[in-house]
């Protein structure tokens, strides 16, 4: 596969990087935004255009599986610039270090990095946070833009954002065995999900999961072992019915407001 045009390559779950995807591609020109989920199955990517961005959100201080399998695959002009922005609700830690070398190792250069606070949407953990704290990140991200905007519109060298926090780092770095154990069983996390007699068989969740881990056996979803832990399905059930362990059943949850749910169907 060979990509010759401007490309913002984006992976969502719940709506936050879309966001952040479409906010710069609508004060950019010429540039066409890209599922990975729509190319993870390529056998190489060749990448031929001026200018690459990369927009996901973090999962456990790590990047999401599924954009290291598409990076495995990458190539990429050495004249190009690259940038990567990625959302967080919790802490960043240094993963556009860890994507920075990840490029490295393939001869790529990471040209600029950026982090962008979104709601958080670790349904896992907690429940959403309510509507005035979302929409005054919301106004924070719509700030940063312009900025970042600005900053890849002259092709200027960044430096790679991290938590500003030292304390987010070292956690990271205290905890990484088990971060690494999470990362190496995430696949496998959803043999937890069950589902409630809420269930009315709409398939919303089979359509809107970005890796098509979902099929409905007797009128009711199951999960088959390569899921990516974005909370989607769980996130969108309009019945609520989708539950993980026992833990989600009174939390409430996160859609981003902003994307309508089309815009997250495969």
């Amino acid at each position: 596969m060979v990509i010759n045009k401007d490309t913002i390559l984006y992976y969502s779950g719940t709506g936050n990087s879309l966001q952040v995807a479409k906010d710069i591609n609508s004060e950019l020109s010429n540039f066409s935004l890209c599922k990975i989920s729509s190319i993870m199955r390529e056998e190489k990517i060749r990448f031929e255009g001026e200018n690459l961005g990369i927009v996901f959100p973090v999962v456990y201080a790590r990047l999401p599986l599924i954009l290291e399998r598409v990076l495995e695959k990458l190539e990429v002009n050495k004249d190009t610039y690259v940038f990567a922005i990625v959302t967080h609700g919790g802490s960043p830690s240094e993963v556009l270090i860890k994507l920075r070398k990840m490029l490295q190792s393939k001869g790529i250069t990471l040209n600029s990095g950026f982090l962008i606070h979104m709601p958080a949407n670790n349904i896992f953990s907690y429940g959403a946070s309510s509507m005035k704290k979302q929409n005054k990140l919301f106004k924070t991200e719509n700030r940063k833009i312009k900025e970042i905007v600005h900053i890849i519109n002259e092709r200027r060298d960044q430096k790679c954002e991290r938590s500003k926090l030292i304390f987010d780092t070292a956690i990271d770095r205290i905890f990484i065995n088990t971060t690494d154990k999470i990362m190496e069983n995430l696949h496998s996390r959803d043999k937890d999900f069950w589902v409630t007699d809420n269930c009315n068989s709409c398939r919303l969740c089979e359509r809107i999961c970005p890796v098509n881990n979902i099929q409905f056996n007797a009128d009711k979803p199951t999960w088959k072992h390569s899921c990516e832990q974005c909370t989607a399905c769980i996130q969108y059930c309009p019945k609520q019915a989708i539950q993980w362990r026992n833990k989600t059943i009174k939390r409430k949850r996160y859609r981003n407001p902003n994307i309508k749910v089309i815009e997250l169907l495969r």
